[in-house]
């Protein structure tokens, strides 16, 4: 249900989709997750379904207890003796409230299972499709799918069905039943089901809109919220603690602004609703109770009809509220089918365990590649290149000239849009993605620790590797010292996205965790560029030893770091300008790579070159 109690959780304001054959299909295919449960699921529909016909019982004795009390009129059931009735009525109230604890907590674990097994078949499928769908996609936005979304289906599962289906059986039978023995009485009562409808029509829609403008706004403060917490050494850097407060707190009046307006639509539709309700009931009263004081009808049997009623106004005023879930609930299983539509990368349960080995080289062959959301610039154009097995190949050039790109393409995470990529003759397309990239170590220009331990972070690289053998790749990695001086050692916890460490401790840790993995081919983007001068000349010996006949891929900004390099590729314009060691590019004086180390010699020492 929807909340814009300031009080109150707020809650994402899910959007409706329209009940239709397609949709209800999507619908469907989420509840499919239920069939391993089906046998508790359909036992408590059926229970339902009892306890909800059982219910309009209550109505009928109620009005035999009252025509038995003041006019001394026997029962058809149960005669004039009072206590028989009471007694069958607690009986009723018993067999119910058991029958509704079983319902609730079968449906309560129904809907906890099967929607714990679509949240770990929705993260499967997430967490294979490829970098170029998370790129196209927004974090916040997947994550409610995990979330909000999912959330929704599971009160469907829950709560929302089975409402629904308590709420049709009474509004069938009890309309049904007052038709048939009150047909006059009925027709008043009735009468103002049509206006209820056209109000909930109209409003609705007002609601909904105005729901629509209170989330937008409400998000754009979560996003004040989450870019001030994720900046916030620029705001105490720059001491604007006061002006984020005051940003947030504008935000936060708008959205109470907006919820309150609101508040006052549903208020008012709530009030005409009652209005109107309460304006039948009154009238049948006024009509029923002129019988009444005639002789034409007992007290008792004029109960029966307004019990009856209001048994029908609330599951009427309920099923409004449920139907609109309902919506939602489709909305949330179209969105979360939209992923599960995606076409993955891999396949988890069909994933070979099988190695190959990197035996010559890999050629990029008339490579042409643009960015899907820049289709317009391309990066690379007709590249070619050659990398051998046991070289070690640096990258250089302008940020944003494709050098990464090309790193990328070669991992995998994007097709090439002409041309084709090759490992040992065979084109990369035709080998399986898990088992490619095996071959691989990757330690990215961004470096992301996890929120555990450093030896969970370290041991990512082999989930399996033994403590010592992280201990060695840390000291491969010159971080075994910095690592022990922590109180909890290997067990220290490095915070969210490793926010405890410094720079280049995260960066020592990445190569760490890279040096572990052992792989044919490693990759370092940007991989020393966090270092200083120290650490950076540690990881640079430890490196010389273990890149020797190994093949290794180099993107970095400081030049020192890839003087040894046995070929260095200058990119520019998408091709590959000049290509050589350190000394043979150095000696042309109208290359590109002279002019960067030139130009980058006046401003740093021989050390501390950038470009």
């Amino acid at each position: 249900m929807s909340r814009f109690n300031s009080a109150s959780k707020l809650e994402t304001e899910l959007p409706k989709a329209k009940l239709n054959k397609d949709s209800l299909n999507d619908f469907f295919f989420v509840l499919s997750f239920i069939k391993p449960y089906r046998v508790k699921f359909i036992l408590g529909l059926i229970i339902l379904g009892i306890t909800s016909s059982l219910s309009l019982l209550f109505p009928g004795i109620l009005g035999d207890l009252i025509n038995i009390a003041v006019h001394s009129k026997p029962s058809k059931y149960f005669g004039s003796d009072i206590s028989k009735v009471f007694s069958f009525l607690i009986g009723l109230i018993i067999i119910i409230s058991f029958l509704a604890i079983i319902r609730i907590k079968w449906f309560a674990e129904t809907g906890e299972k099967s929607v714990a097994d679509i949240r770990i078949f929705l993260y499967k499928k997430i967490i294979t499709l490829p970098l170029e769908f998370f790129h196209q996609n927004r974090i916040g936005e997947l994550n409610s799918r995990i979330s909000a979304d999912l959330s929704q289906i599971q009160d469907t599962i829950s709560t929302i069905l089975s409402n629904v289906l308590r709420q049709t059986i009474v509004l069938t039978g009890g309309i049904t039943y007052v038709i048939v023995v009150f047909p006059d009485l009925s027709l008043w009562f009735l009468s103002v089901v049509p206006l209820i409808i056209a109000f909930a029509f109209y409003f609705g829609k007002i609601i909904k809109q105005n729901s629509k403008k209170t989330q937008e706004k409400l998000a754009q403060t979560s996003i004040i919220v989450d870019e001030s917490l994720q900046g916030i050494n620029n705001v105490k850097s720059f001491t604007n603690e006061n002006y984020e407060v005051e940003r947030y707190t504008k935000g936060v009046k708008e959205v109470v602004a907006l919820a309150i307006k609101n508040a006052g639509f549903r208020g008012t539709f709530a009030g005409t609703v009652m209005f109107l309700m309460f304006s039948a009931i009154s009238l049948v009263m006024w009509i029923g109770l002129q019988k009444v004081q005639n002789g034409e009808m007992a007290i008792g049997t004029l109960n029966k009809f307004v019990f009856f009623s209001m048994f029908i106004a609330g599951s009427l005023a309920g099923f409004a509220e449920n139907y609109t879930q309902l919506q939602k609930s489709v909305g949330a299983t179209i969105r979360v089918k939209e992923i599960l539509n995606e076409n993955s990368e891999i396949e988890l349960e069909n994933v070979k365990s099988s190695e190959l080995k990197f035996e010559s080289k890999i050629e990029f062959e008339n490579v042409d590649f643009a960015y899907q959301s820049r289709p317009e610039q391309k990066i690379l154009d007709n590249f070619n290149l050659k990398i051998n097995k046991g070289e070690t190949i640096a990258f250089v050039g302008p940020s944003g000239i494709g050098k990464s790109t090309i790193v990328n393409l070669l991992l995998k995470f994007y097709k090439v849009n002409k041309g084709k990529i090759n490992i040992d003759n065979i084109s990369i397309e035709n080998i399986e993605t898990v088992t490619f990239r095996k071959f691989f170590a990757f330690v990215p220009q961004e470096v992301l620790l996890f929120g555990g331990t450093i030896f969970e972070n370290i041991a990512y690289g082999k989930p399996n590797a033994a403590f010592e053998d992280v201990v060695n790749a840390a000291k491969s990695a010159f971080a075994h010292d910095f690592i022990s001086n922590f109180q909890d050692g290997y067990n220290t916890l490095v915070g969210d996205r490793g926010i405890k460490l410094s720079g280049g401790q995260k960066q020592r840790i990445a190569i760490a965790r890279a040096i572990l993995r052992n792989p044919q081919i490693l990759i370092f983007d940007e991989a020393t560029s966090n270092l200083d001068s120290t650490s950076e000349n540690q990881v640079q010996q430890a490196l010389k030893n273990l890149l020797k006949n190994r093949t290794s891929i180099i993107i970095a900004h400081r030049l020192s770091t890839i003087k040894n390099a046995d070929k260095i590729v200058v990119i520019d314009k998408g091709k590959i300008a000049e290509s050589g060691t350190h000394d043979q590019l150095m000696n042309n004086i109208n290359g590109l790579y002279y002019k960067y180390y030139t130009i980058q010699s006046l401003e740093f020492s021989d050390e501390e070159i950038n470009i």
